[in-house]
């Protein structure tokens, strides 16, 4: 599983500002982004780079005023 969730977002944060940060950060595969209100999705192309995401950004980054949580993606019915 290589989606990832990505928590804490502002409500002015777009999906051209999630692709730009994870360029930033040299994290590929930010090509497959579902944003909606406060959270969003995002594709990964193998688990190495979902690994690489979680840990570089996830409390440590912010994001227009906002410290990003970052984490593996879970399906409703597995929460």
């Amino acid at each position: 599983m290589n989606k990832l969730y990505v928590g804490n977002l502002s409500p002015l944060v777009t999906v051209e500002d999630l692709k730009q940060l994870f360029g930033e950060k040299k994290l590929p595969g930010a090509d497959q982004v579902l944003l909606k209100s406060g959270y969003a999705f995002v594709d990964f192309p193998d688990q190495n780079w979902a690994i690489k995401a979680i840990e570089t950004l996830s409390g440590k980054v912010e994001l227009h005023g906002k410290v990003l949580e970052v984490d593996y993606s879970v399906p409703k019915k597995l929460r």
